[in-house]
């Protein structure tokens, strides 16, 4: 049997002439003519508990591709299964173009979708259920994969995406009926595309939307499985998709090209790729009795322009209890990936260990701290985030921006020092692989940008800190403005090595203003490894995170080539933390782009 993401490595070879001698060629596929890429989460609903609103676990991720010719008159929904993820149509463990790309080549609509408590879906243990007794394990992966070795790099791309299903039982497969529904209810008449146990979503959600569901076509399904329809494609062969396709056209033949509205009433989500995908890093191994474990693996989506007009890619780093949807825009509209492609970057961004798409699991990474989510009320109210002039929706608790935004959070890992040492080297490894890069950090991702310099300082070109969170040796931050040890000149083995003084932030500093604050007495321990690196830190109007004062200062004092970007300096007002999605983030990307441009070239 061929299961999950693996299935996809054995037949990307055999879709068509047109692939194969693109492959010949040295290029991985057809260029990727997109009129709309973003996602939506399905079915958020509110949980009212003593700390304050919450989303109460059911949404459902949909992330979609549009081609810029449609030929083909349904839509196809790729539809995970067991403890998998819709990454898992992405991209195959060895690297090549998945499903949902190869879809999206035949001119297919693509939507693939997160099962409830699965990928980006936060799984939460007080509404999912209990994670289960035991991690994924290598050995596992190893035999699904059949590999010689669990030291198989494809084995770890494997076993790194498995996370926690949602027992099966009648309440999951409600919340699978619904949530189907509501994307069927939305996207129109689809074929459905399974793996495994997804077989059981596409069975309820046909059950509730007959109407809807044109085709349903079962890869792997599971065992004992008797959902059978009359337009049912299954195959466990390595040459599955090109039967499935041409099933398909014969079954529904080619509608005529259908090109989208050239002049939609907002911005563009257009893009126009050489290539797309995903890949994990930093993924160790921890030994646990019943065998060995992934910890600290990371999520990597990648799009490459068809027009690549900069040498250098960007990684992009969420903040918060957030994940990568933090730079994919929101609502529909455009976001910094797209406005980054759109202007010839390659555009890298991840999801930190244990959020979004890289797995939680008790046992690699310690006591959850996903019951920590964040309430509605608090962030409401906040003039750094939801309650701003640029925010794009109408604000308050019904606004669904809100809920979209929401839709994503999850708390905080309480021990940064922890997650620092297991972020900095799969950040180090994402360097190793992509080459020389420019990274932009928000909020408390800023960290990423500290230690991954300090690790690769020949491979971080420029660095966009955009209100990164903390304060100068506040809180965790003990090293200065890390959870964990930085090289400093002379060195710093311990923290009583540091010689701290109390500063007070002058008049008019931008917010949050925190004073006094605290830097190092001169002379200074510097940051040996982060001299001449261009270091920009972003605020806006009603500010966030750390102080700006107090981080700029820190970051000069430390050797730093720094500089305080005010966006209020341009004339752009009304923002706070969620700038890079506020109605106006198309002006504040440019304002950044132009400092990229004067520091970077092209």
């Amino acid at each position: 049997m061929i299961t999950r993401r693996e299935f996809g490595s054995v037949l990307a070879g055999t879709l068509a002439a047109s692939r194969l001698n693109a492959q010949a060629s040295g290029s991985p596929g057809p260029v990727l003519d997109i009129a709309e890429w973003s996602y939506h989460w399905y079915g958020v609903e509110h949980a009212l508990l003593a700390r304050g609103t919450v989303c109460n676990g059911m949404q459902m991720y949909v992330e979609h591709w549009i081609p810029a010719q449609v030929r083909h008159p349904y839509p196809v929904v790729l539809i995970h299964g067991g403890f998998g993820q819709g990454s898992d149509w992405f991209s195959t463990i060895d690297g090549r173009r998945g499903w949902a790309t190869l879809f999206l080549e035949q001119g297919y609509k693509v939507y693939v979708l997160d099962r409830p408590g699965q990928g980006r879906n936060p799984y939460q243990p007080f509404v999912h259920g209990a994670f289960a007794a035991q991690a994924p394990t290598f050995e596992a992966a190893n035999r699904t994969v059949l590999s010689a070795s669990t030291t198989d790099s494809r084995v770890a791309q494997a076993v790194a995406s498995m996370g926690q299903p949602m027992p099966n039982n009648a309440q999951t497969q409600n919340v699978w009926r619904t949530r189907g529904a509501m994307l069927l209810d939305d996207i129109g008449p689809s074929i459905l595309v399974t793996e495994g146990d997804g077989a059981v979503f596409a069975r309820v959600t046909a059950e509730e939307r007959p109407a809807l569901v044109k085709a349903v076509v079962t890869v792997a399904p599971p065992a004992g499985a008797a959902f059978q329809v009359s337009t049912t494609a299954s195959s466990r062969a390595p040459e599955a998709l090109p039967p499935v396709l041409a099933w398909l056209d014969r079954t529904f033949p080619e509608a005529p090209v259908v090109r989208p509205e050239p002049h939609p009433n907002r911005e563009s989500t257009a893009l126009k790729l050489a290539d797309q995908g995903c890949f994990w890093v930093g993924v160790q191994r921890k030994q646990m009795p019943y065998g060995t474990i992934p910890q600290g693996q990371m999520f990597v989506q990648y799009m490459i322009p068809a027009e690549k007009r900069h040498a250098l890619p960007v990684v992009m780093v969420h903040g918060g209890g957030g994940q990568g949807t933090h730079m994919m825009g929101i609502g529909g509209r455009p976001g910094w990936v797209h406005y980054f492609v759109q202007a010839g970057y390659s555009v890298y961004w991840v999801d930190r260990p244990s959020y979004g798409r890289s797995p939680y699991h008790p046992d690699a990474l310690g006591p959850s701290h996903l019951p920590n989510v964040p309430a509605f009320e608090g962030l409401i109210g906040s003039t750094a985030v939801f309650n701003t002039a640029q925010w794009p929706g109408p604000g308050g608790m019904n606004d669904p921006l809100i809920d979209q935004f929401m839709a994503c959070e999850q708390g905080n890992v309480s021990d940064e020092a922890f997650h620092s040492d297991l972020v900095w080297p799969g950040g180090a490894e994402l360097l190793d692989k992509i080459g020389p890069s420019i990274l932009f950090v928000h909020a408390f991702g800023g960290f990423f940008a500290w230690g991954v310099a300090d690790r690769r300082p020949n491979l971080v070109k420029a660095i966009v800190a955009m209100e990164i969170n903390g304060n100068p040796f506040a809180a965790q931050l003990r090293w200065g403005l890390t959870a964990s040890p930085m090289t400093y000149d002379p060195p710093v083995t311990e923290l009583s090595q540091f010689n701290l003084r109390d500063q007070t932030a002058p008049p008019d500093s931008p917010r949050p203003v925190v004073s006094p604050f605290k830097l190092q007495a001169e002379p200074a321990h510097k940051w040996k490894n982060l001299q001449g690196i261009p270091i920009t830190w972003v605020t806006s109007e009603f500010g966030g995170g750390g102080s700006p004062v107090s981080n700029i200062a820190f970051l000069k004092q430390a050797g730093c080539t720094a500089e305080m970007l005010r966006l209020r300096d341009y004339g752009i007002i009304g923002n706070g933390n969620l700038m890079l999605m506020e109605k106006n983030n198309h002006e504040v990307f440019s304002v950044i782009q132009e400092w990229l441009n004067k520091k970077v070239p092209a």
